[in-house]
C-alpha cells in the first residue's frame, strides 16, 4: 500500500500550472475584435490601382463591423458600418467606396454616400483638406492614401468620435487585403487585434490585464483609458531589406504608427512627422550605419528603404541587409521586396517584442533581452 502511494506521489505534479493563451500581447492571425489595414492606396481615376479588403465573421451570430478610413495623419474621414450575418464574408473594394461612393450592400445602408460627403472624402484623402477643419489633416497625394480600422460595434450608427459607447469585445472577425498597383499585386492578412477579456456589453468598463491598449488615447475617461481592451502593437522591428541597382533589387516598407495626438482638426499636424527613436542599417557583412534624421514617417505611408530622409544611408556594395527601427510607440510594418520586372513579395516585418514589452531606450541592446 505504501509503495503504491509513493508511486502515485512521484507521478503526480507538485502544482497545477495553467496558461491562458487568450491573455497575450502577442499579435496572431486569430479571430479578433479589431482589424487594422495599416496602409491603403487608391487611384481615384482608375480601378487598376486599388486596395481590396475582405472581412469574415467566424461566429454564428450576426455582427456589425465598423470600417473607419483615416488620413495619413490619423484623422478619421468616414465610417462605413457593415452588417455581417452569421458566418458571413464581405469584400470591399476601396475604389468603389472612395471614388464612386458605393457602400457594401448590407442591412446597415439604405443608400450610397451622398455626393457632397463623397466630395469631402475625396478631398480629405487627396489633399488633406476637410470641410470640417480649417487646418490640414493629411499630406497632398496624387492617390487616396490612408489606413483603415474595422471594429466590432453594437450599432450601425457607430462613430469613431464616440468609440467607447458602441465598441464591443467579441473576437469574431478575421480578414485580409490585396493591393493592386497596375501591373503588380500584393496581399496578406489584416492585423488581428484581440479584445482581452472577451465579451460584454457596449459602454461597460471592465478590467483588463493589458498594461496598454490599442485605442487608449481615444478613450474619454483617463481613469478607464484601457476600456477598449484591445491588444497593443509592438514598437521595434527588424525588417530585412534589398537594395541593388545592378541586380534591380529594391524594397519598401509600409509603416503604420500610433499618432502623438488623437488626430483632431487642430492637432493632426503633430502626426505628420514622427522621428524614429533609433534607426540602424546593417549590411550583409554586419557593418552598422546609424541614422540621425530629424524627420520621420507620418501615421501611415509606403517608403523605399533607400529613402535618405527617413533611413540610414546605404554604404558599401552589398545587395541587402536589414534595418533596426525603434519607433517608440505602437507600430506595424510590412516589407515589400521587388526584383523587377516580375518578382515581388510582401510580408510582415519581424517584431522585437510585443506591445507589452518595455520600451527600448536609445542606445539599448538591439534585439530581445537575454
Amino acid at each position: 500500500m505504501r509503495a503504491a502511494l509513493a508511486l502515485l506521489l512521484l507521478a503526480a505534479p507538485l502544482f497545477a500550472a495553467t496558461t491562458n493563451n487568450d491573455d497575450s500581447c502577442d499579435i496572431a492571425v486569430q479571430p479578433a475584435a479589431t482589424l487594422l489595414l495599416p496602409y491603403f492606396e487608391v487611384d481615384l481615376k482608375s480601378s487598376d490601382a486599388t486596395t481590396l479588403v475582405t472581412i469574415q465573421n467566424v461566429s454564428p451570430k450576426a455582427v456589425i463591423a465598423n470600417v473607419t478610413l483615416w488620413t495619413d495623419w490619423g484623422f478619421p474621414v468616414i465610417n462605413v458600418p457593415v452588417h455581417l450575418t452569421g458566418y458571413d464574408v464581405q469584400g470591399i473594394n476601396l475604389y468603389d467606396v472612395i471614388a464612386l461612393g458605393n457602400l457594401p450592400p448590407t442591412e446597415c445602408h439604405a443608400g450610397n454616400i451622398a455626393p457632397s460627403l463623397l466630395a469631402d472624402v475625396k478631398g480629405t484623402l487627396l489633399t488633406g483638406g476637410s470641410s470640417a477643419c480649417h487646418a490640414p489633416t493629411g499630406f497632398f497625394h496624387l492617390r487616396a492614401i490612408g489606413y483603415a480600422t474595422i471594429d466590432v460595434v453594437s450599432s450601425c450608427a457607430a462613430k469613431t468620435g464616440d468609440l467607447f459607447s458602441t465598441l464591443l469585445y467579441d473576437n469574431v472577425l478575421t480578414g485580409d487585403y490585396q493591393q493592386i498597383q497596375n501591373d503588380a499585386a500584393f496581399g496578406g492578412p489584416l492585423v488581428h487585434i484581440r479584445a482581452i477579456p472577451e465579451g460584454g456589453a457596449a459602454g461597460v468598463a471592465m478590467a483588463t490585464r493589458l498594461p496598454h491598449t490599442f485605442y487608449e488615447r481615444f478613450m474619454p475617461d483617463p481613469l478607464a483609458q484601457h476600456a477598449d481592451r484591445r491588444q497593443p502593437l509592438p514598437s521595434a522591428f527588424a525588417p530585412r531589406v534589398l537594395n541593388s541597382d545592378a541586380l534591380t533589387l529594391k524594397s519598401a516598407l509600409k509603416i503604420w504608427r500610433e499618432g502623438i495626438t488623437a488626430g483632431t482638426c487642430t492637432d493632426a499636424r503633430s502626426n505628420s512627422s514622427m522621428p524614429f527613436v533609433e534607426a540602424v542599417r546593417f549590411d550583409e557583412h554586419e557593418n552598422a550605419t546609424i541614422g540621425t534624421s530629424a524627420t520621420g514617417p507620418s501615421v501611415t505611408g509606403a517608403y523605399l528603404t533607400t529613402s535618405p530622409s527617413l533611413f540610414p544611408p546605404v554604404s558599401g556594395s552589398d545587395a541587402g541587409g536589414w534595418l533596426y527601427l525603434n519607433t517608440g510607440g505602437q507600430s506595424w510594418m510590412t516589407v515589400t521586396m521587388l526584383a523587377t520586372p516580375t518578382y515581388a513579395t510582401e510580408a510582415t516585418a519581424p517584431a522585437l517584442g510585443n506591445g507589452c514589452s518595455p520600451p527600448a531606450a536609445k542606445g539599448a541592446q538591439i534585439g530581445p533581452l537575454p
